[in-house]
């Protein structure tokens, strides 16, 4: 119990709850890395496809930036007026379900809870892309690593969000301080081969280039994005007033997203930066900027860290998204339970699982699995920001300003839907189908839960003609292989219960049946015991005990009820159970779907001989 404590901290009490809640700051360093760390690889993503069109199309970086943080304004607008009309969190998933109903609320679910889970698969290995361009020693290394990262990051979840938060402050803000340093010398200081002002403004004379590859670009930068609803899903971190920390972390985090991610396309204009396999653009910045020294490697290990601290956004997002699907009967209820640390740790431990799988599936290629990346994230943004128009314009007419609230969410989700459309033509065969066929199988396993729930509640209902409870005849088998402590026990609080008791064992050949029967007499067992011998042909105990118990509850009498006691050896240490049969194992697996029957093991504890 103490090595628990020591890796997830005491248990909280329900009162002591409130000390877990989030500032301001703490809130932008939980929920804000996802989207400040793709400054990281936004830019570099649009210059890789641009590149594609010769090194002179590289200046439509800059109008695709602009457009990017346009659209960043619309959205940031947009989720400030969801998460007050939302404090109890749930972003696009709950506005889309009150708005249009459980399909466009389910839709919104399946395709942020897929980006969450590549977000972490994404973020990680960015990082660990970041790390390994700075330390080229680490070649080969990089699925190891990034596992590594992840289990880390399940395990600083585990502890709680205040704790995680402290703990990531201090990189998240390096980051910023960094990036915005870097843009502001990039900007100032001189440089022999600068641009000119004009040259800002206008391509190059001569260069014409493709409108499909114009579409990838803006798709692929578009990624820089994600993380903006992390924010309206995590409300409930906040300390009071939850609704006016949570809008304020989203306008810093607006302010500067925008700032880097501009910033960072208008430098790497200015010096004519080339994306790289080897080194990152982020990292060609850094060395053309302030050459190799302290703050090329201090910023490759803050980017690395960064992108996989980006990865906490969505340990902060997806447990509390699926709680609140839990809640509404779409996710398993084990999604609704907290922790000591008060915490949802299986949807912690469920992304991290997923994540790692996709981790090690794709090899630990960033660029494999950036076609999956944002096309899940911007169909929610459409359906909150449709979902946030069509709820001011229906419920909020008399209210001041509602046209601006209503023109906001179309126009966003004008855009953001385009980013979906553009994202899912142009990156399809590059993977973006296997989101495309993810996110419908996933809604139809939220219905298949929710078909679940509904027939077992129906099942369970008490009704006026319910059956009241009324004791059956009970009768207590009790598998043994031969008579020893452990049997006699069993069958000892096997009496406690029935005077009905069968010794039920399954021999394989006549000289075994025999010699039980000789140690049955010797040991003179209580009398009310009756002992049962059954032959196997087949070398399984499994078929011969149960067909016996069906044979008891369908023939002798219909109605009785058979309890089945599997005695269980308790040993030491946990490696000596595998010098045990457990067999208990499959017979209680195998018994538990049959009719009036009911299996329970008796433990019996290894203790010294007397």
């Amino acid at each position: 119990m103490s090595h628990k404590f020591w890796l997830f901290g005491h248990p909280i009490r329900s009162r002591d709850v409130g000390t877990l809640k989030v500032g301001v700051w703490q809130g932008l360093s939980l929920l804000s890395p996802d989207a400040l760390s793709s400054v990281a690889y936004g830019s570099q993503e649009i210059l890789i496809i641009l590149l594609t069109a010769g090194a002179a199309a590289l200046w439509y970086s800059l109008p695709i930036s602009a457009v990017i943080v346009f659209l960043l304004l619309f959205l940031i607008v947009g989720y400030r007026h969801i998460i007050q009309a939302y404090p109890g969190g749930g972003g696009a998933y709950v506005i889309g379900r009150d708005t249009f109903g459980d399909t466009a609320g389910l839709l919104a679910g399946a395709a942020l809870l897929i980006d969450y889970t590549l977000t972490v698969a994404v973020s990680v290995t960015a990082a660990v892309a970041a790390l390994v361009s700075a330390f080229p020693g680490m070649v080969g290394y990089q699925v190891a690593i990034a596992v590594t990262m992840v289990v880390l990051l399940m395990g600083v979840n585990l502890r709680g969000a205040r704790e995680t938060a402290e703990l990531f402050a201090p990189p998240t803000y390096l980051f910023i301080v960094m990036i915005l340093g870097m843009v502001a010398v990039g900007l100032f200081k001189s440089h022999a081969g600068a641009p000119s002002a004009h040259d800002y403004l206008r391509p190059q004379l001569g260069t014409s280039i493709g409108i499909l590859i114009l579409l990838r670009a803006f798709s692929s930068g578009s990624s820089a994005l994600t993380g903006v609803e992390a924010v309206s899903n995590g409300v409930p971190l906040f300390k009071e007033p939850a609704t006016g920390r949570a809008r304020t972390v989203l306008a810093l985090l607006g302010l500067f997203l925008g700032a880097m991610f501009i910033g960072t396309s208008a430098i790497a204009f200015r010096y004519g930066i080339v994306p790289s396999t080897h080194t990152t653009v982020l990292q060609q910045l850094a060395l053309a900027i302030f050459g190799k020294g302290p703050f090329f490697y201090v910023l490759a290990l803050v980017t690395m860290a960064i992108l996989a601290i980006a990865a906490n956004t969505s340990f902060a997002g997806f447990p509390q998204l699926a709680s609140i699907m839990a809640r509404d009967q779409w996710m398993p209820g084990m999604f609704m339970a907290r922790g000591d640390r008060w915490v949802y740790q299986n949807g912690i431990i469920a992304l991290g699982v997923v994540a790692i799988l996709l981790i090690v599936l794709f090899g630990g290629d960033t660029s494999r699995l950036i076609p999956l990346y944002a096309i899940g994230v911007y169909m929610s943004f459409t359906i909150a920001m449709l979902s946030l128009a069509r709820k001011h314009w229906v419920a909020h007419r008399s209210e001041r300003g509602h046209g601006v609230v209503v023109m906001v969410g179309a126009v966003g989700a004008l855009l953001t839907a385009t980013v979906v459309v553009i994202s899912t033509v142009t990156k399809f065969v590059d993977g973006a189908w296997i989101v495309v066929v993810a996110i419908p199988a996933l809604i139809w396993f939220f219905h298949r839960v929710k078909h679940h729930y509904q027939e077992a509640a129906e099942v369970l209902r008490i009704s006026e003609k319910a059956v009241k409870p009324e004791p059956h005849g009970l009768t207590v088998v009790v598998p043994i292989r031969n008579l020893n402590r452990m049997t006699q026990a069993t069958l000892a609080y096997a009496l406690s219960m029935s005077s009905d008791v069968i010794a039920l064992h399954v021999a394989f050949t006549k000289e075994e049946e025999t010699a039980l029967h000789a140690q049955w007499q010797a040991q003179n067992p209580d009398a009310r015991i009756k002992l049962v011998v059954l032959t196997s042909q087949f070398r399984s105990v499994l078929r011969p005990v149960l067909h016996f118990v069906d044979h008891l509850t369908s023939h002798e009498e219909p109605n009785k009820h058979v309890v089945v006691l599997i005695s269980e050896l308790v040993v030491e240490h946990l490696w000596q159970n595998i010098l045990h049969n457990r067999i208990g194992t499959n017979l209680e697996s195998a018994l538990v779907y049959h009719k009036n029957v009911v299996v329970a093991r008796v433990p019996y504890r290894m203790m010294p001989m007397d």
